[in-house]
Order: structure tokens, then sequence, then C-alpha cells
């Protein structure tokens, strides 16, 4: 066949030198990825990516929220208009639909906190092309299926054609392989999402909605007040141990819906689950005035799962030779699900330590940087979902409660402070 012949011809202009061995392969061309070729090929280094599609720009379903503070913790993302489609600076809370509040993200100085929303397509591509500027290789079309650790190299393997390196790093995403096959992350768990993109006007179509002070809504509002420019929106209390939401993006939603669950669950409950978490997706439409759209021409729902944050198990070999970073890691808060950011802090991580050397030391350090904040929002959770209601008209309902989750988007606060914010007010419930 011609694929074939096309495949056949990549691999022989990457490997043809017999014995080839590259400084690092990365597999996964998703943010963390692409990020840790990018910075391993500013260095220096001979990066191979290895990427299972056959093309980029490629779907991948997603939120596409990353908080602006991203910047202070990763050089190179000092401009965002390169890649992001917006900037959400306010949220808007509900519950079961109903009692919404819209509040401002803001900073320890009162300016606006900012999560910049991007399109997954494009801003995993942008960060791929920005790895092969600095000389890194993207080869397509690859799906590893066997790897081997050596003292001196990892030879991946994938439709008879083998690569050799001194150093593989996994960014093959939640369900990866090179984890596993590599005796790490043996015993993982997920959340599951489903989500869906609806076709919608621009934000720059959007009019005077924006002038929307914070506060409370009432029920009268909410199919008036549909589409407010710079909001995301969060609902609570129709899924279990997770939450609802709306994204904005240039010309459509992300509407979706996740959870967390106990246990992985048997095939029968995965679809119980699914239909909870696609009557959520209605209940959210509607709180804004939509319905679900249907027919031939229907956008699809698309399924993906959360990886869990446990904290304990080794995200490299013992030897230094395989990393894993982002969702291939559990690198994912637990409160939110948010990843992006922590799949480019990780990948960014790996670098430094494959450029140093020091890779042996990698799990220590995103023990390091993440475990107390993870460990903090973990426990957030778990309050928050056993009383899930008092949670939201306490904390979440109170515009402070947004502000602080504001700093923390900026940076400027921890899961501990918002910790320590539950627990007063559940003993000073009339704290302001």
């Amino acid at each position: 066949m011609a694929t074939g012949r096309m495949y056949k011809e990549r691999v022989d202009r990457v490997t043809d030198e017999k014995n080839e061995i590259w400084d690092v392969i990365v597999v996964g061309a998703g943010p963390g990825g692409a990020t840790c070729a990018w910075k391993c090929a500013a260095a220096g280094l001979k990066v191979l990516i290895l990427e299972r599609a056959a093309v980029l720009p490629r779907y991948k379903p997603c939120g596409g929220g990353i908080p602006a503070s991203l910047m202070r913790d990763v050089s190179g993302f000092e401009n965002p208009e390169e890649f992001a489609d917006l900037t959400v600076t306010r949220l808007r809370h509900s519950w079961k639909g109903k009692s919404p509040i819209v509040a401002d993200m803001t900073t320890s100085t009162g300016e606006p906190a900012q999560v910049w929303m991007v399109q997954r397509p494009r801003f995993d591509n942008y960060l791929v092309q920005r790895a092969q500027s600095q000389g890194a290789t993207l080869l397509m079309g690859v799906k590893v299926t066997g790897i081997a650790v050596t003292t001196d190299a990892v030879t991946l393997s994938a439709e008879g054609q083998e690569w050799r390196s001194r150093y593989v790093v996994g960014a093959d995403g939640a369900k990866g392989i090179i984890g596993p096959r590599a005796g790490l992350r043996l015993g993982r768990r997920y959340g599951i999402a489903r989500e869906i993109e609806i076709p919608t006007a621009k934000p720059d179509s959007v009019s005077s909605e924006g002038e929307l002070s914070e506060g409370e809504l009432s029920e009268g509002e909410l199919s008036e007040r549909e589409l407010l420019p710079g909001t995301a929106y969060l609902d609570y209390g129709t899924v279990p141990n997770g939450y609802a939401w709306i994204f904005p993006k240039d010309g459509f939603l992300s509407v979706g819906a996740g959870m967390l669950l106990p246990k992985q669950p048997t095939a029968e409950a995965e679809r119980g689950v699914g239909l909870v978490l696609k009557r959520a997706i209605d209940i959210m439409l509607g709180s804004v005035g939509r319905t679900y759209p249907l027919g031939e021409d229907a956008p699809r729902l698309w399924a993906h799962p959360i990886p869990f944050w446990t904290g304990a198990e080794p995200l490299a070999t013992a030897d230094g030779r395989v990393l894993l970073i982002g969702d291939a890691a559990g690198v994912v808060q637990p409160l939110f699900g948010e990843g992006i950011q922590y799949a480019i802090r990780t990948g960014d991580l790996a670098a430094t330590h494959l450029i140093a050397g020091t890779t042996q030391q990698y799990t220590d350090s995103v023990r390091d940087q993440f475990a107390a904040e993870f460990d903090a929002a973990l426990r957030v959770g778990k309050v928050f979902h056993r009383a899930p209601y008092l949670s939201y008209r306490l904390g979440v309902k109170n515009p402070a409660g947004t502000r602080l989750v504001g700093r923390i988007m900026a940076g400027e606060a921890s899961f501990a402070a918002l910790e320590n914010r539950i627990y007063e007010r559940l003993r000073n419930p009339l704290q302001r």
C-alpha cells in the first residue's frame, strides 16, 4: 500500500545510520512531550518525537484551560496571543443548573487573574513546531508497541522498526504503554469525562453582556445572559465526585462533565457513569438557554480518561532511562482535573534532568513541586464531595472563594490556603 511505502520512507530518512542512537526519544506530541522535546533540543540534545497520529494538527478532547501563571513557571510562554484563543477572567458557578453566581478571578493586587483558553489541535501543533525549530525530529504515524531497557540504551519498536536512545520520555497519555511496559504506573486508575464542542458566535460578537457586575443572578437571567465574555461556567451537584463545565473558545464552546472514581469501574458501571455525565451536560446547556445538539450534523460526544494523582509510585525507572510526564505520569490536579499546565511543567522538569544527566532524581523533583499542592487538593475534594451542597453554599457561592481560586490560578496562593478557608467557613458559616 502507498501508506506503507510512505511510512517506510519516513523511517529510512530518520534511521539512515544503522546504529544511530538518539539522546532522547519522546513518545507523544502533546503539550508535555512537545515541551520536553523543545527544551532538550534547544540545549543541543539529539531528539526524536514519535507520534501515533498520522498528521498534525490532530484533535484531542480537552477543556483547554491554562493559568497564565504558567509563564512564571516555564520560560517561552510569554506571548499567549501566539497560541491562545481568548482569556477567561471570571467564573460563573451554578448548582444543578440553578442558583448561579458570577465572580471575578483576581490577583492579590485586584488585577484580573487570567486563564488562557486554547484549542488542542492548534496548541499542540504550535509546541511541536517550537521543538522542530530547535532541531527536534518528528515522525508521525508511529504506534510504539515494545520497549526494552538495557544498561546503555532504550530500544523502542513499532511495526517491525526500531529506534534506540539513551533516554525515553513517556508522554503518551493516561492510557499510554510506555509506563506499564517499563514497570511504571502499574496500578493506575482514572476518572471519566465526556465532552462535546458546540459551534457558537465568536466572542467579539457577544455584546454588552460583558458589563455584568459580579454577583448572584436571578433564575430569569439564566438564558438571557448566556455567553458572558471572558467567563468560564462550572456546575456542581449533577455529577458525584465531579462537575460540569462550559469553556469558551474562538467560535465554539467546550461543554463537558467529569468525575473521579473510587475504583476501576466495570464495563456496565462505566456505561452508567457515561449516562450521568451526558445528563450533566444537558443540564449545563439548559442553564444557558441551550439544548444538546441532535441529528446527523451533531458534533461528536468524546470520552476521555482523567488519570489519578497518587504521589506514591515512581515516575522514572531506577536507572533513570525512562521518565513519565503529564497524563502518562498521572500528574493531573485532582480537584479540577486540570492537566495541561502540569504536563508542560513536568515536560520542562524532565528536560532539565535530561540535560543535566540527573534523571534518577526526577521523581523526587516532581514530588517536591507538586505533592503538597495535589495532596491538599485531594483533601479539599473529599470535603467538598462529602457535603457538596453545603460546600457550594458556604464556599463556592461566596465571591471571596472565587477570588481565592483566582489567586491560586495566578500562582499567588495554594490549595493549602483553600483548604484552610474551607475549614474556617465550616466553623463560622455566617462569615463573609
